[in-house]
């Protein structure tokens, strides 16, 4: 978010024709981004809304899925995009877009508001495999943007005025999250995790540099990227694998989802085995360890339009493969 550039870095143009982007949400602050990033020039947006009026909106210039985004954006879709961007106003949503980007190693954008501030947070997860995710929880101390000289004059508002107030909030948010993108798809300054932030009444705003929290339950002790294997969602451990290696029923598998209304996402291989008898585990993907190192199991089906996405620029198609 700095102004103050080197000349070699202002002169920079990236090819935004190139990028590839999803945009979940596309509700005040979505649509707002969309329109941003295409009047930018960017070259394909696919779009992930769960409401058909709104969807129907953007038909005609994009691709949009239609449904809840951790159902319809998958691993094997995800990693086709050079940048996620979730607009849903839900801390939740949040929280469950930062932990399929952080295994997908895909650049995430977060874009909210809260009240009179926008709020947006990068994560280069794919320019930069140790900068902070989401969920780490200690940042540097708040550094003033250049843009806080600026004093807008909608403080005070009348009560009837709070909606155009909303309205102007959501569009700061979404400029603040489009002019992020050719910088960090050029790579000025440098790449970190990063929290701006800017109040729409005052014109005051702060932007904080996000280090990566050695203690973070969602990232520690991942090594990015993460490899990804994609496998049948089957558990059952024949009884010549159990006698051979039982050693196999005790190895752990932290779950992408919940399963009902048990607490925690961690399980070990004979339990799961146990429980579901061959039948398939009501998670997307799985962590586990094999050779000192976090690998990812996929379980989500392919989706019949996934050879038809454009692959990302960088990405490595031999990361993800199917036993």
């Amino acid at each position: 978010m700095e102004c103050s550039l080197p000349p070699a870095e202002v002169s920079a143009s990236p090819n935004l024709e190139g990028l590839v982007v999803a945009v979940v949400g596309a509700g005040r602050i979505g649509a707002e981004v969309i329109r941003n990033l295409d009047r930018m020039g960017v070259g394909r947006i696919d779009v992930y809304e769960s409401d058909a009026r709104a969807a129907a909106l953007l038909r005609d210039r994009h691709v949009v899925h239609l449904g809840n985004f951790w159902d319809e954006l998958t691993l094997a879709r995800l990693r086709h995009y050079d940048f996620a961007i979730c607009t849903v106003d839900d801390p939740g949503a949040r929280v469950r877009m930062n932990q399929k980007c952080l295994i997908a190693n895909v650049n995430l954008m977060l874009v909210w508001t809260e009240g009179a501030g926008a709020v947006v947070a990068a994560y280069p997860f794919d320019a930069l495999d140790d900068c902070a995710c989401h969920e780490c929880g200690t940042v540097r101390e708040a550094r003033p943007m250049s843009i806080a000289a600026l004093r807008l004059t909608v403080a005070d508002l009348p009560p009837q005025a709070a909606d155009a107030a909303s309205i102007a909030t959501a569009s700061i948010a979404a400029g603040l999250a489009a002019a992020l993108i050719p910088r960090i798809a050029v790579g000025v300054g440098r790449y970190v995790s990063r929290r701006a932030t800017l109040d729409s009444s005052t014109g005051q705003g702060t932007s904080l540099e996000l280090p990566r929290d050695p203690q973070c339950v969602r990232c520690k002790g991942l090594q990015r990227p993460v490899p990804i294997v994609r496998t049948r969602n089957r558990w059952n451990v024949p009884a010549h694998v159990r006698t051979a290696f039982p050693e196999a029923l005790e190895q752990g598998l932290e779950l992408s989802d919940a399963i009902g209304d048990e607490p925690g996402h961690r399980y070990r291989m004979g339990e799961l085995a146990e429980r579901f008898r061959g039948g398939p585990i009501p998670a997307k993907f799985a962590l586990t360890v094999v050779d000192g190192r976090v690998v990812c199991l996929d379980f989500e089906a392919p989706h019949p339009d996934e050879t038809a996405l454009q692959t990302r620029s960088g990405a490595d198609p031999g990361r993800c493969t199917t036993n």
